[in-house]
């Protein structure tokens, strides 16, 4: 098992926790808003730990720019 979290300045948090394949989540919070989750029942085709976590990154990158 695998478990981070960090919180960042100006209200950001991650959370990610992988316990297998086909058990994780990635969280991406500001101010405690939700702004994206991956977990292994929303469908995200699972390739390789590096590619999800690439994948959460650009996407959580993308949110936060939006605010």
């Amino acid at each position: 098992m695998f478990q981070e979290r960090l919180v960042l300045a100006g209200g950001v948090r991650f959370e990610l926790i992988f316990h297998s394949r086909s058990e994780y989540r990635l969280a991406c919070w500001k101010e405690n808003r939700l702004l994206v989750e991956y977990t292994s029942a929303d469908g995200y085709e699972f390739k390789s730990i590096e590619k999800l976590r690439y994948d959460f990154e650009r996407d959580a990158e993308d949110a936060l720019r939006q605010g």
